[in-house]
């Protein structure tokens, strides 16, 4: 995507929020793209629990890769929660920030490398030297990417073509959509049926820490660390061992 085209998306975006933001009853959700299918169902369970028809609740869900958020956080857009797809990320906002609470992980991530024409039998990134166009998202921010580059260097990977995206969203539509012939994407966007050569990187880099950065998002924030909520992450293709740590039944 052009630079220029960029930097209008996000000041759009930064118009749009700050808009919204004039609601009294309004949250904004910063969340990285990886996990914008699953936060939309625990956010139409919330909203089911928290029903005010005098007041309703809006819930706005902005995605993006962590970085490019974490930037704009950094600048003073007016999110109330941040759900990044790595933790270093919100451990930084936190600290220059001076907030009052810490970040919690609130699920792990798994990055699939997806060849969709490919059998599913055998070593996925062998196949590799027989594609011609492979899809990551950007692997200065998006944690995501950054795994994927580091498997790529590591197994010394060659492609005549890398197609860096936005974000982990991309990646999973270029495969999806044949833009590409492979995909290093997000395990938890793979539909249940999907075929191909799947073949799925768990990495301690991708445990998501979520930071509160307003108080009025406090309810949700808990309520996603809830027993009920880490059961539906862990069924949307999560691992959420920290669910045994703390206990935040609502």
């Amino acid at each position: 995507m052009d630079k220029y085209l960029i930097r209008y998306s996000c000041l759009f975006l930064l118009f749009f929020i700050t808009a919204c933001s004039d609601k009294t009853n309004t949250l904004n959700i910063a969340v990285a793209s990886n996990f914008e299918k699953t936060l939309q169902s625990i956010v139409k369970q919330y909203q089911k629990i928290n029903k005010d028809p005098e007041n309703p609740l809006t819930i706005n869900i902005i995605p993006g890769s962590s970085g490019i958020l974490a930037n704009q956080i950094s600048n003073n857009a007016p999110f109330d929660l941040f759900l990044s797809a790595d933790t270093s990320k919100a451990q930084f906002l936190f600290e220059k920030k001076k907030l009052t609470h810490l970040p919690e992980v609130y699920a792990i991530g798994n990055l699939a490398l997806w060849i969709p024409e490919q059998n599913s039998q055998g070593d996925c990134l062998k196949k590799l030297s027989s594609i011609n166009t492979l899809a990551i998202a950007n692997p200065n921010t998006a944690p995501y990417g950054s795994l994927a580059a580091k498997i790529i260097n590591k197994n010394n990977i060659h492609v005549a073509k890398i197609i860096y995206t936005a974000n982990i969203s991309q990646a999973y539509l270029y495969t999806k959509d044949n833009l590409a012939q492979a995909g290093f994407i997000a395990y938890s966007m793979l539909e249940k049926d999907a075929k191909g050569c799947i073949q799925v990187f768990q990495d301690s880099t991708l445990s998501q820490s979520m930071l509160l950065l307003n108080k009025k998002a406090e309810k949700l924030y808990h309520f996603i660390l809830s027993k009920k909520i880490q059961n539906l992450i862990h069924d949307s293709g999560y691992n959420t061992e920290t669910r045994l740590l703390k206990n935040h039944n609502q």
